[in-house]
């Protein structure tokens, strides 16, 4: 009986061994097979604001140049986004709100630039918007389709 049972953890150790040891080989600090490096993913995460870089690779729009304001409602009053359409690409010069809640997330997401940020490499109203100000994610929306309604 007692040889049995060691032979039942020897077969469990090596069970073990066997389903840990690809998890433990991830954890190198090795590069990728293929001569690659992880610089490329380590960048994305450097920096969350958009670089003129990514905005000269936005995709172009078959929007007429020129400037271009648009309204929406959002949770506390209208929300107002100011477009300029030059070469076919789309760059937001200012979002205003007027009574949006401090502290939500969607006062901040504009202070901040975040819905630029969204709107510009979106290079329409199709953004993801905020956690926690659907409201104001909407109004930002309903201002930038309001703003490219007119360019079009």
């Amino acid at each position: 009986m007692r040889k049995g049972k060691g032979r039942q953890t020897a077969i469990a150790a090596c069970c073990l061994a066997v389903s840990v040891s690809p998890v433990l080989a991830g954890c190198g600090a090795e590069a990728p097979q293929g001569g690659q490096s992880n610089a490329g993913i380590e960048a994305g995460f450097e920096s969350s604001a958009p670089s003129e870089q990514r905005q000269e690779q936005a995709p172009k729009t078959a929007y007429k140049d020129g400037t271009y304001v648009g309204e929406g409602k959002g949770m506390g009053g209208t929300i107002s986004v100011t477009l300029t359409v030059a070469e076919g690409r789309v760059q937001v010069d200012e979002i205003t709100e007027s009574g949006e809640t401090a502290g939500i997330g969607g006062k901040e997401a504009i202070e901040d630039g975040t819905f630029k940020a969204q709107i510009e490499e979106a290079q329409s109203a199709d953004i993801d918007g905020v956690t926690g100000a659907t409201m104001t994610t909407g109004g930002v929306r309903k201002a930038v389709e309001d703003a490219l309604s007119q360019a079009k």
